[in-house]
């Protein structure tokens, strides 16, 4: 599947016909937007190519259900920032539901932004699927931590809803992607996490951002995505912080009515930016 402006990593076949209860997501990650909208990031302005991500990806994806925004959001944490957010997801025209990342405010997000169509719920069931936004944020660091309030609620809506296939979304990678100063600030307490998706056969994927890159694999047949950032990527793969050359990005999910998943992520074809190669981190 690909796009006369954009480019694809094709976890899995999208050429089949495609039921029509089909679930169809954007997700969008990492957008370090700022209160101001001239605001830069490692000399990047950040809110242009979160712009031209929406309009890339409202373009050129068949019709989406649902946008999932997955941490990272405003990188100053600020309210006038995720009042940013909200109107420009506005735009979208779909409901729009985010979570926190490690340069967000849990608390300043919520207060923010929750209602319609931009909210941030802990669950969303639509289409036989049932859809979890879990808080990784651990402040003061960078790493993530699900602390017990999350993880009782994570294991209670499992259980709550065991017909439903589930798709888990978080900030923070909860496998290591061979990178590693990334993988020294992933979910500090995976293990946790996955005493209880180990229990729930319904779940199929696990989709984060953080990583500003596009990564795909499996854990006991568990789908694990993560999404490159519609801003700037980091190099795969690398011992230290460094800039790739890819360009802003977002992933498309289907999730079908037998609890299969088809996903790709796009990159922009085109997009000029500044950015500070040099900086040893952000």
């Amino acid at each position: 599947m690909t796009t006369p402006e954009g480019s694809t990593n094709n976890a899995s076949n999208g050429s089949r016909d495609l039921p029509s209860d089909s679930l169809e997501i954007l997700q969008l990650s990492d957008p370090h937007l700022f209160a101001d909208p001239e605001g830069r990031l490692l000399g990047m302005r950040t809110l242009p190519s979160f712009r031209h991500v929406i309009a890339h990806a409202s373009k050129n994806l068949p019709s989406i259900d649902l946008a999932l925004v997955t941490g990272d959001l405003v990188h100053d944490a600020s309210p006038a920032g995720y009042s940013l957010l909200k109107k420009e997801l506005a735009n979208l025209g779909i409901p729009s539901y985010c979570l926190p990342g490690n340069h967000d405010s849990p608390e300043i997000l919520h207060r923010s932004i929750a209602g319609n169509p931009v909210d941030t719920p802990f669950s969303i069931q639509k289409k036989g699927w049932s859809i979890i936004l879990l808080d990784s944020n651990l402040p003061g660091c960078a790493a993530g931590y699900l602390d017990e309030i999350q993880l009782a609620k994570l294991q209670d809506t499992l259980s709550n809803h065991p017909d439903h296939h589930t798709l888990i979304c978080l900030h923070h990678h909860t496998v290591a992607i061979k990178s590693q100063w990334i993988d020294a600030i992933m979910l500090s307490n995976a293990n946790d996490f996955f005493a209880i998706i180990d229990c729930h056969p319904q779940i199929k994927g696990i989709a984060c951002g953080h990583v500003h890159q596009s990564f795909e694999g499996r854990r006991n047949g568990v789908l694990l995505m993560g999404t490159p950032s519609t801003c700037f990527q980091f190099t795969p793969k690398s011992a230290g912080f460094e800039i790739d050359n890819k360009t802003p990005g977002y992933r498309h999910l289907t999730l079908l009515p037998d609890g299969a998943i088809l996903t790709s992520t796009f990159h922009l074809s085109q997009y000029t930016y500044s950015i500070d190669r040099s900086s040893s981190g952000y």
